[in-house]
C-alpha cells in the first residue's frame, strides 16, 4: 500500500469519525437545551399555580365563613391546570437531583388533590341543595352540611399547603429539602399551625356576618389580607 493510499484512509477515517463526534455533540447538546428549556418551563408553571392558588384560597376563605354562619354555598371554582408537569416532566426527570423530584411530586400531587377537593365539594353541595329541596333541613341534613364543612376547611388546607411548598421550591429550586426534622419543615409545620387558626377564625367571623352579605359580588373590605 502506498503512502499516498494510507493517506487518503486515514483522511477518510479521521473525517468519518469527527462526522460521528459532531453527531453525536450536536444531539447531546439539543437535549441538553431541550431539557434546560423544560426546566425553565416547569419553574414558571410553578409561578402560575401560585397566583391560581391564591384566588382559591380567598375562595375557600369566604366558604370557611359561609360554614360559620350555618350556610351551604354552591359557589364553585375552576380547578388548576398543570400541563408541563403532565406532559413534560418526564422529559426533564433525569436531569433533576433528588430533592428536585420529590418536591416537584409533592407539589403536582397536592395540585391533583385540590381538584378533587374541588369536585367533591360542588357534588356535596349539589347534593345537599336537591335534598333540602325535596325534604327540607332533617338531622341527617345537618351531619352533610358540617361535613360540607369540613372539606372547605381541608380545601383551605390543601390551598396553603400547595402555596407555601411552592413558593419554597421557587426560592430553593436547586435544593428544595423539606425533609423530616429540618429548619425548613419545622417552618413548614409551623405555618400549617398557623393556617390551622386561621382557618379557625374564618369560621368564627361567619357567625357574626349577616347571611346577606354572602349575597354582595363586591365588598371592599374583603380585599385585605385575602392571601397567606
Amino acid at each position: 500500500m502506498s503512502r499516498e493510499l494510507l493517506l487518503k484512509i486515514t483522511i477518510a477515517i479521521a473525517g468519518a469519525f469527527v462526522g460521528w463526534v459532531l453527531a453525536q455533540l450536536t444531539g447531546w447538546l439539543k437535549g441538553w437545551f431541550y431539557r434546560f428549556k423544560v426546566r425553565r418551563l416547569l419553574l414558571q408553571e410553578l409561578k402560575d399555580l401560585d397566583a391560581g392558588v391564591g384566588r382559591l384560597y380567598f375562595h375557600y376563605a369566604r366558604q370557611l365563613e359561609i360554614h360559620g354562619a350555618h350556610c351551604v354555598s354552591a359557589e364553585t371554582m375552576v380547578g388548576l391546570s398543570h400541563p408541563i408537569f403532565s406532559y413534560y416532566y418526564k422529559d426533564a426527570v433525569l436531569s433533576l437531583n433528588q430533592k428536585q423530584r420529590i418536591s416537584y411530586q409533592l407539589i403536582h400531587l397536592l395540585v391533583d388533590a385540590v381538584n378533587d377537593g374541588i369536585d367533591a365539594l360542588r357534588q356535596e353541595s349539589s347534593e345537599i341543595y336537591a335534598a333540602n329541596s325535596n325534604s327540607g333541613m332533617t338531622e341527617a341534613l345537618s351531619k352533610r352540611c358540617a361535613h360540607w364543612g369540613d372539606i372547605a376547611k381541608s380545601q383551605f388546607m390543601n390551598c396553603a399547603s400547595l402555596q407555601w411548598q411552592v413558593r419554597f421550591h421557587l426560592a430553593n429550586e436547586r435544593s428544595p429539602d423539606l425533609s423530616p426534622n429540618t429548619e425548613h419543615h419545622k417552618d413548614y409545620l409551623a405555618f400549617l399551625q398557623e393556617m390551622q387558626e386561621k382557618a379557625d377564625k374564618f369560621v368564627a367571623n361567619g357567625k357574626t356576618i349577616d347571611r346577606n352579605k354572602f349575597n354582595v359580588i363586591y365588598d371592599p373590605s374583603r380585599f385585605q389580607g385575602s392571601s397567606p
